[in-house]
């Protein structure tokens, strides 16, 4: 009998513990890590997008060479350089928030290096061109100097082919750390609540099997100290499967519901930012059909829809909204290019740097806005489902291992005060 209660108490604390510590460790990979460097590729593809712009507005081409009195040359600017600069620094802000972040994992501490020296050159780069235009005086909208624009493809490739790809893999080694967590917690909370159920069954069968002997052999229809340790043990074989599989499904309700969802959505937005900056850019480099941004806008474009594609767990208002804004996005890039092609550059300067509907940098905004309001819901899901997976053990193991604990004390009990009695 007290093999049996030791094996029970063994399974018990070990197929908890193990589960329990998995799904910590899948909360915190999520909630502390793969949401940071996700917002990570954002925070630098959007900051690219804002930098890029930041050199289209200039002055308009009507503009007198002298001011009428009581009038201002910002009243002849066309574009909004100033909340690209704005939203560049906020950017550039989170970029260095969230690399000190992830830099507290050692396991990414060489990537992580790795992402702070190309974000060094990025700075450099866009920050000579930024200089160089800023030197330009009286440019028209549209028209930055060639070496502003030079300086901005180097610093455009520093991130295409090093900082977003490196944000990419972290992004990916979380997402699938998390996964594994995931399948790893809940097939381990599957195979104990079988294991628990099984050794349950077996010291419940003991044990009335030692109440029945004991009354054959002694004549006492009841020994009440077995009867309680059997009772216990019932309750603990049939609390410990219910609770355990019901961890597992929360746990898989987390991954369905909320991790992956939410990892596409959080791309897509990262996407989104890139095909902004790649925009950007091909207004001011080279507006020529196939050209390498034009190559690169609509491959982005191409992954966009892959990644807003309806699924099972997306296809409600809230998802047709979200296609919808994503739509205002598309017709404003259609309108940029037939104003870039008609060669009417202050007015496709407005509509690619003015906020306000029918205007790209709105546009974008209320987009990827809807597009972060839509991921964190499915993050509120999984913190939601994470943290039932966490409570359906609360109190595990601690209290059935001592019932198991007092099961035992009370089998020796009951049998020493038999043989006691009847010795």
């Amino acid at each position: 009998m007290l093999v049996v209660l030791a094996a029970l108490c063994a399974v018990v604390v070990t197929g908890t513990v193990s589960v329990r510590d998995d799904a910590a460790a899948l909360h915190q990979v999520v909630a502390g890590r793969a949401t940071a460097a996700a917002d990570l590729r954002f925070a630098l593809a959007d900051l690219d997008a804002q930098r890029a712009n930041s050199l289209v507005p200039g002055h308009s081409a009507d503009r007198p060479a002298v001011l009428p009195p009581g009038r201002s040359a910002e009243e002849y600017e066309a574009g909004n350089r100033v909340l690209a600069l704005l939203t560049a620094q906020q950017r550039r802000t989170e970029a260095s928030d969230l690399l000190r972040r992830l830099a507290a994992d050692p396991a990414e501490g060489p990537r992580v290096r790795t992402l702070l020296d190309g974000l060094g050159r990025y700075d450099d780069l866009s920050g000579r061109s930024a200089h160089v235009d800023e030197q330009t005086a009286d440019r028209l909208a549209g028209r930055p100097p060639a070496t502003a624009v030079t300086l901005s493809v180097e610093a455009g490739q520093v991130m295409h082919t090093e900082l977003l790809p490196g944000a990419v893999a972290l992004a990916a080694d979380y997402q699938r750390r998390a996964a594994e967590l995931e399948g790893r917690a809940a097939g381990a909370a599957t195979r104990a609540a079988a294991v628990v159920g099984a050794v349950g069954a077996a010291a419940t069968g003991v044990l009335v099997l030692c109440q029945y002997r004991l009354a054959r052999r002694y004549g006492r229809v009841f020994n009440p100290p077995l009867l309680a340790a059997t009772l216990a043990v019932v309750a603990i074989t049939a609390t410990g499967p219910w609770a355990l599989l019901s961890t597992a499904d929360a746990l898989r309700a987390a991954g369905r519901d909320g991790l992956r969802p939410w990892s596409r959505l959080a791309e897509a937005r990262a996407v989104a930012a890139e095909a902004a900056a790649t925009e950007s850019r091909w207004f001011v480099r080279d507006t020529a059909v196939g050209s390498l941004e034009s190559a690169r806008f609509h491959a982005l474009t191409g992954r966009l829809d892959t990644l807003l594609a309806p699924t099972g767990s997306t296809a409600r208002a809230a998802h047709r909204e979200l296609l919808t804004r994503y739509g205002h996005f598309r017709e404003d890039d259609r309108k940029l290019r037939r104003l870039r092609a008609a060669g009417r550059l202050e007015e496709a300067t407005v509509v690619l740097t003015e906020v306000g509907r029918g205007r790209v940098a709105f546009d974008f905004w209320d987009f990827a806005t809807r597009l972060d309001t839509e991921a964190g819901g499915h993050m509120a899901t999984f913190t939601t489902e994470a943290g039932r997976a966490r409570g359906e053990l609360s109190g595990w193991p601690a209290i059935p291992a001592t019932g198991v604990g007092v099961a035992g004390v009370l089998v020796v009990v009951g049998v020493r005060a038999r043989l006691a009695e009847y010795g």
